[in-house]
């Protein structure tokens, strides 16, 4: 089975990632429809919208080599970060199962995921999985997200936002920090533009 694995992009710099179509791969009702800053990507760059589709369908067709592709790319790549949907979202229960297992499979790689599927947060995550809430104005938390560290999106109206929440520099690949955030006891903010 054919994936596409990206080697980075202008934000995350050189951090190896996998995204699925924008809005498609996401659930129902996710507050950041109507702004959604990867349809900007998958518009304008027919290669990259042909790769988050096929990413996409590919899952979808069959699900366990779809997961075996991405553990085979490890076994090749052997890296030390990886970042699970800079456009898309957590599918499934089973797109979410698979997550877990490619952690656990590769225990030597620092996995980061944002998600807004507060219904699939799972009761135990390895300890080299980081994964995030994101948080968008005026959204209610869901009870199973709460335990995440959050990523909150500023948009100048949002009051939950912790004073000691990080910044983001908008440069992953040197700054990290995302990565770390469960164990430093912090969450993170991205300023909307």
């Amino acid at each position: 089975m054919k994936i596409s694995i990206s080697k980075g992009n202008t934000k995350l710099g050189k951090l190896p990632n996998i995204s699925l179509t924008p809005i498609k791969a996401c659930g129902k009702g996710v507050p950041c429809k109507r702004e959604c800053y990867a349809l900007k990507s998958y518009k304008q760059y027919p290669n990259v919208r042909k790769n988050w589709d096929d990413n996409l369908k590919a899952y979808k067709t069959d699900p366990d080599a779809y997961f075996r592709a991405i553990d085979a790319w490890f076994d090749k790549h052997h890296p030390k970060f990886f970042r699970w949907h800079v456009a898309g979202d957590i599918v499934d229960k089973g797109y979410l199962a698979g997550m877990l297992e490619v952690a656990r499979d590769n225990p030597n790689v620092k996995f980061l995921a944002f998600t807004k599927r507060g219904d699939l947060i799972p009761s135990y995550i390895p300890g080299n999985l980081q994964l995030i809430y994101s948080c968008w104005p005026a959204t209610p938390i869901p009870t199973r997200a709460k335990k995440l560290r959050k990523a909150w999106v500023q948009d100048g109206t949002e009051s939950r936002v912790p004073s000691d929440a990080i910044e983001c520099p908008g440069d992953c690949e040197h700054c990290g920090l995302c990565f770390q955030l469960g164990k430093i006891g912090k969450d993170v903010v991205f300023h909307k533009h």
